[in-house]
Parts: structure tokens; C-alpha cells; sequence
């Protein structure tokens, strides 16, 4: 079989404009990460306890329709909720004119955690189910947030 000698440079340069065309169309599909530091308190009223107060930071992102939320800081603070549903979450997007928020349930074990931020008044709810000194419970999140100086 006889091939013609343009075929090995040809495709090397189709793969090279295809990788081009890829790597492009990746960049397009990143989010830009949005960044708010707030100030946060939390209690597990199954405990009647009240955890230390903290400073965290909340990175937002929305991709399509879904949000993402990831709640960066102390370890009884960290969290990550999105809208995105899965084999393994079901996730709700909370958003209205009003707030920013996503829901998120484990479909096995029941568990949820849910984020939202009013965008008046900039002011952070949330909670998570997990197990805290081997019980599994409900930690409640409020606190304020700042808007980052532009």
C-alpha cells in the first residue's frame, strides 16, 4: 500500500489546530471564582452547644445553570454545596432575585447541607449534617459577609 508523503504532516497539523481548538474551548468552560470573606458563627442546637466564631471565606462559582459553593476556614466550617445532581447527590439551585444558594442531599445517607447569601444585606445562612463528636448532627451557620473592595 502506497501513501501519499503529505498524509504524516497533514494529520500533525490537523492534531495540532485540534489540540489548539480544545485546549481554547476548555478555557471558556473555567469559571471565574468568586471570593467573599464573612464573619461566621455556628451551634448544633441537638447539643444546645455553641461552636467558636470564625472567619471564613465562601468561593461562588456558576457554571450554566448550576452554583457552586465552597465554604473555606476552620474544619467545623468547611463545607461544599453545589446544585449539580449526580448518581450520588440530588442539588437544588436556591438562587432568586433576592439570595444566592444551593441545596445538596446525599441520596444514600440522607445527609444535607445547604448555603445562602442574601445579596441586600450580604448576610450568610447555612447548615450541614455530620457526625461531631461521634453523633451525627446538624451544625447551623450564620454570620455577615463583605463584599470584596473592586
Amino acid at each position: 500500500m502506497r501513501t501519499l508523503p503529505i498524509t504524516l504532516p497533514f494529520f500533525n497539523a490537523l492534531r495540532v489546530v485540534a489540540l489548539l481548538g480544545l485546549s481554547q474551548s476548555a478555557l471558556l468552560a473555567q469559571a471565574q471564582t468568586f471570593k467573599i470573606d464573612c464573619d461566621a458563627e455556628a451551634s448544633i442546637p441537638l447539643m444546645d452547644k455553641k461552636l467558636t466564631p470564625a472567619k471564613i471565606t465562601i468561593e461562588l462559582q456558576n457554571i450554566g445553570r448550576h452554583v457552586y459553593f465552597n465554604v473555606v476556614g476552620p474544619a467545623d466550617y468547611q463545607m461544599r454545596v453545589s446544585s449539580l445532581i449526580t448518581e450520588q447527590y440530588l442539588g437544588a439551585n436556591l438562587t432568586t432575585d433576592a439570595r444566592l444558594g444551593a441545596h445538596k442531599k446525599n441520596k444514600t445517607s440522607g445527609r444535607e447541607n445547604q448555603i445562602t447569601i442574601d445579596r441586600e444585606s450580604v448576610a450568610y445562612a447555612g447548615y450541614n449534617d455530620t457526625d461531631y463528636q461521634g453523633k451525627s448532627v446538624r451544625i447551623l451557620y450564620d454570620g455577615k459577609c463583605k463584599l470584596p473592595k473592586p
